[in-house]
């Protein structure tokens, strides 16, 4: 069953690539057949002059308006169809309406054996016969691109030159209806050259176009690659240049000032050494904070962050995070506080990056936020059971242009030139890497001078009321 319905994708591009090649060569036909519309009728009003002499004018004006008539059809149809938009139309219905009216053309014009048949005249008998034979051969020409209308031709033109000799019951005009078979046949044989060759033509520029077409998607292709790999480069020289600075400062004040102890300068001078030991502790441990960004990015952008889910009291994390930045907020002259609704479910999360989703946020909040300034961090349970939580605060806040650039690797917004500690741009690409890592999505909405908030949005299935087995746990 799977490999018969994994095949069916290429029987229907073939059937397609049919469909397009029979309508294709219907259309070389019909643009072919375009002039008779006008040439037939005129051809015919030159045979009605040639036959006044033989044969009644009522006759002949009967004649000559049934081809006039028929005619008219097959303009409209050439016209039309002589340029085919197959995905626009229904092929069926195309050839179905084509081939009509050409069989009513043909007949038409074919009735010419019944009409300027002269009894007992051999001469207008045999220019009749020798212009049904011209008609077999241009027509076979003209058609013969197309099998529906080829086969229509040689059934009509075919008969009448078969049958018209007949007519005179003689010996020799038998002769001819046999001979009529045999010429026939030798144009049928060279309406199928024909019909062949143009479709090797079209064949033959179906391949070139399919060609054209790969080759264009190959350079598109290709062209996604490079440009793929300039960003790569280039974000591989950024992140370069971003951690030769970053790595270098701690290491060098570490050296530095270990360098300085080491040289035993202010041996006698403890309080001074104690000061450089704490610079280094310092120094170490922003290190240690840098190297674990990285890492932790690393993890993130790579998939490897493995979720550790268990079911966490948002709430307590807040109050906790408060607690622990409480007091910087204060050196600062900020106020920090928690906005937690009453009766908030536990969520279904990884403890430890929410904790580093509310640290980051929070931290970011109160290095960028003035003397008087206000950081809340809040939690809200949404009508549909979804998790809202963040940060707000009333800082300096991020240009509309830099808002989506804080979330790249090493992004900085514009609000940094107003403090002395840039950090390093890793904080919010860290929180959106893992907020995501967790099906959730991240809202900023900030404006210059009026401050900043961070929504961090969890899905309704991490409430620990719809996740039932976890809540359990």
């Amino acid at each position: 069953m799977s490999a018969e319905l994994a095949i069916q994708p290429s029987r229907s591009d073939a059937f397609a690539r049919e469909q397009k090649l029979v309508l294709d060569q219907l259309g070389l036909a019909l643009r072919n057949l375009r002039p008779n519309a006008w040439m037939m009728p005129a051809l015919a009003a030159v045979i009605c002059i040639l036959f006044h002499r033989w044969v009644a004018t009522q006759v002949l004006a009967t004649w000559f308006t049934i081809v006039t008539v028929v005619a008219v059809p097959l303009g409209v149809v050439s016209r039309q169809y002589g340029h085919l938009h197959s995905e626009a139309q229904d092929p069926r219905r195309i050839v179905s309406v084509s081939t009509l009216a050409y069989l009513a053309f043909t007949l038409g014009w074919s009735s010419l054996a019944i009409f300027l048949w002269v009894p007992g005249n051999d001469l207008p008998r045999l220019i009749v016969i020798m212009l049904l034979a011209c008609t077999v051969a241009g027509n076979g020409a003209l058609v013969g691109a197309s099998r529906e209308l080829a086969i229509t031709s040689y059934i009509s033109y075919g008969a009448a030159l078969i049958l018209t000799p007949l007519q005179a019951g003689e010996f020799y005009y038998d002769g001819l209806s046999v001979l009529a078979v045999l010429y026939i046949g030798y144009m049928v044989f060279m309406s199928r050259q024909i019909y062949l060759t143009a479709r090797d033509m079209l064949l033959l520029r179906y391949e070139k176009n399919d060609l054209i077409d790969a080759l264009a998607l190959s350079k598109a292709e290709s062209d996604r690659a490079r440009d793929h790999a300039e960003r790569a480069s280039r974000t591989k020289s950024q992140f370069l240049a971003n951690m030769s600075h970053e790595l270098r400062t701690p290491l060098n004040a570490i050296l530095g000032f270990s360098e300085m102890i080491t040289s035993r300068v202010f041996e006698r001078v403890p309080d001074k050494q104690y000061e450089y030991a704490e610079l280094i502790h310092s120094s170490g441990h922003h290190l240690l904070t840098l190297i674990n960004d990285i890492l932790d990015l690393a993890k993130i952008e790579s998939g490897s962050w493995s979720l550790h889910e268990e079911a966490v009291d948002l709430g307590a994390l807040i109050g906790a995070t408060c607690a622990m930045l409480g007091p910087k907020a204060a050196a600062g002259g900020c106020a920090l506080h928690a906005d937690v609704d009453p009766g908030l479910p536990t969520v279904v999360c990884d403890e430890r990056a929410t904790k580093q989703i509310l640290l980051n946020l929070a931290s970011n909040a109160v290095k960028f936020t003035p003397p008087g300034g206000r950081i809340t961090l809040f939690a809200h349970l949404h009508h549909d059971g979804a998790i809202r939580f963040g940060v707000s605060d009333t800082g300096v806040g991020i240009a509309r242009e830099d808002q989506q650039r804080v979330f790249e690797n090493f992004g900085q917004g514009r609000h940094d030139v107003v403090t002395a500690d840039k950090g390093t741009g890793l904080g919010l690409p860290i929180v959106k890497g893992l907020v995501e890592a967790h099906g959730g999505r991240i809202t900023l909405v900030s404006e210059i001078g009026e401050g900043t908030t961070v929504t961090i949005h969890f899905p309704a299935a991490r409430t620990t009321a719809r996740h039932g087995l976890k809540a359990a746990s």
